[in-house]
């Protein structure tokens, strides 16, 4: 794997523990948003090029029929010395699973290059990055005390690429990290 891609995902993980550390113990029903944000939080910090919402259009034979957003497009920049956009998707754990967590992915990076969108328009690379879930907190046996366990589980982070550019639907898991 190159060695720019590489110490950019370490750094990518290493902020990702960072706010993990941060928001674990918190809990609200929309806790991706919290993540998502104070992820967005760190790339502006720490002076990284970014879009954050970006539309990728799905299309039936040339023709868009829906908008998705990704999370994020990474773009060459700031800390980043890697020299290609990578799309970024962020999760919380949820009922759909890690397998459609995946796809959702592979579908950004299989359509971002049939778009317009110069964001999009050559896009290899993905990041999947999926926040371990709360844990219930510990319960003495007559109910009085509770603990919030301890250590907090690290974020599972995945790098793929796309292995064909003409029909982009084979994938490759380049690296992961975490869980």
């Amino acid at each position: 794997m190159d060695a720019k891609l590489n110490s950019l995902c370490d750094k990518l993980f290493e902020m990702a523990c960072e706010v993990n550390e941060e928001l674990h113990y918190q809990y609200h029903s929309s806790m991706e948003e919290q993540y998502q944000s104070a992820f967005s939080s760190e790339l502006k910090r720490r002076k990284f090029v970014y879009h954050s919402e970006t539309v990728i259009e799905l299309h039936y034979k040339g023709f868009p029929v829906k908008e998705t957003e990704a999370d994020y497009v990474l773009l060459p920049g700031g800390p980043n010395k890697f020299d290609q956009n990578i799309v970024i998707e962020v999760k919380h754990p949820n009922s759909l699973g890690l397998a459609k967590n995946r796809l959702q992915l592979f579908t950004y990076l299989h359509s971002g290059p049939t778009n317009n969108n110069p964001l999009t328009g050559k896009l290899r690379y993905g990041i999947l990055l999926i926040w371990p879930t709360q844990n219930n907190p510990k319960m003495t046996d007559d109910g009085r005390y509770a603990e919030l366990s301890k250590p907090v589980p690290k974020p599972l982070m995945e790098l793929w690429r796309s292995t064909n550019s003409t029909s982009r639907d084979k994938f490759e898991l380049l690296k992961s990290w975490g869980a």
